[in-house]
């Protein structure tokens, strides 16, 4: 099994998706009204890497192989 990244942290997906133009309370607000998929974990939340990839490629109109993957 590789080490590839499976979920991204908020602070993450504000920096790939938004691009730090959203609060963390903000992307807070969208996991609780469902608008963000999300997995809790130990009071953690975190969003599933194929959202991410996703919302990339949307705003790229690219392939998301140019995302640092970690």
């Amino acid at each position: 099994m590789t080490e590839e990244k499976l979920y991204y942290s908020l602070k993450e997906v504000r920096s790939i998706v938004y691009s730090d133009g959203v609060s963390i309370t903000t992307l807070r607000n969208m996991a609780e009204k469902g608008l963000l998929p999300t997995i809790h974990v130990l009071g953690r939340i975190f969003v599933p890497k194929w959202w991410v990839l996703k919302q990339y490629d949307i705003a790229t109109n690219e392939q998301s192989s140019n995302i640092q993957r970690k």
